[in-house]
């Protein structure tokens, strides 16, 4: 598994300036792809951090709805 970089360029006013970004992102090998399916198009938290001087540890949970109730008294 890597975490893989892309560059992106975004251009504007007329392709006169440039905006640029850098995107990191991983695969998820297809051994898990069915542990992961309930969560595939769902808004979630991360949290990352690291243990020790080798090892990453990515959290992923689903975010909660907070915004107030929308219903008509």
């Amino acid at each position: 598994m890597k975490i893989r970089r892309r560059k992106s360029k975004k251009r504007y006013l007329g392709g006169k300036n440039v905006y640029q970004y850098e995107h990191l992102s991983v695969g998820i090998p297809v051994k898990f792809h069915e542990t992961v399916e309930p969560f595939v198009g769902k808004d979630l938290d991360m949290n990352v951090k690291t243990e020790g001087k080798s090892k990453v540890v990515i959290v992923l949970k689903p975010r909660e709805n907070v915004s107030a109730n929308r219903n008509s008294p």
